[in-house]
């Protein structure tokens, strides 16, 4: 398998005290920040771990990541068997692969693939295809099925991939003239598009300066993960943690927080909220 090797070595580099697990946290927020990058696919592309094997110690109903692939160059021909795949472009871009459908993809658009699917991901672009990938169930190397063992699961699909062509076009939420919130992906939400996650994402952009108050998940934890810019998550106690882009920080549920953009620029980020997010569950402090 083409993740097995790598996730083995990081297995075998922990048990022998060259890396270190992250210590357990009881923080209301955590500032993750990735790993060095791993070859997938026999050096055809790179993954950085955000949440997964990389944070054991985070409790998350998938696993989720950055992987860059370089132009003329494709993942092979492989199934996640019953796991869904969450694909949302941040560079580049890609024709995808889903059973007997082929989806041409770029920059700000996503796709959803059904579990099971005979997939492929190809880098089309002039420059390197990076996207954002999340895998429910996470992902497992026991799971990923590719090469001769494809011919001998004797398996046949007809899966139809979920495409999300714009995020603006989508569900918005105006949360004042410096911060936009777009819903990507949400199974209550979006009931009719029978999305088969458990999860949802949202796309945010914030203006410089842009901030959104104090607010609660009830039973729900959130991961941002910032795409451009520089976010600050702060709390009611104090606390406060800058998180750049490329990096992600982790709210459990319950715990109240806030956003503000502390970059000259602007800055968007994607936000998972798990389980799905709904306005009966977020609670505003006045």
């Amino acid at each position: 398998m083409h993740r097995t090797a790598s996730l083995l070595l990081i297995c075998i580099l922990l048990s022998a005290g060259c890396l270190s697990a992250p210590p357990q946290q009881e923080e209301n927020v955590r500032l993750i920040t990735p790993p060095e990058g791993f070859s997938l696919f026999d050096g055809q592309g790179t993954y950085v771990g955000i949440i997964g094997n990389e944070t054991p110690d985070i409790p998350a109903n998938y696993s989720m990541g950055i992987v860059t692939i370089p132009p003329g160059n494709a993942t092979p021909l492989h199934r996640l068997i019953g796991s869904t795949e969450f694909v949302s472009l941040i560079g580049g871009a890609a024709e995808i692969r889903c059973d007997n459908h082929t989806v041409t993809a770029r920059e700000g658009e996503t796709v959803l693939l059904p579990a099971g699917v005979l997939q492929s991901i190809a880098s089309v672009g002039t420059t390197d295809l990076r996207y954002v990938d999340a895998v429910q169930p996470p992902f497992t190397a026991a799971i990923e099925i590719s090469g001769d063992d494809l011919a001998a699961l004797n398996m046949a699909t007809d899966g139809v991939p979920v495409v999300i062509p714009d995020p603006r076009a989508g569900m918005a939420w105006d949360m004042g003239s410096d911060m936009m919130i777009y819903t990507l992906a949400n199974p209550v939400l979006m009931k009719e598009m029978a999305l088969p996650i458990d999860y949802s994402v949202a796309y945010v952009e914030l203006l410089p300066g842009g901030s959104i108050g104090y607010n609660r998940l009830k039973g729900s934890s959130e991961v941002i993960l910032v795409i451009s810019g520089e976010v600050e998550v702060f709390t009611p106690e104090g606390n406060a943690i800058r998180v750049p882009a490329g990096s992600a920080a982790y709210v459990q549920p319950d715990r109240m927080k806030g956003y503000r953009n502390v970059a000259a620029a602007n800055a968007t980020m994607l936000s998972f909220v798990d389980p799905a997010w709904t306005l009966e569950k977020t609670e505003m402090l006045e």
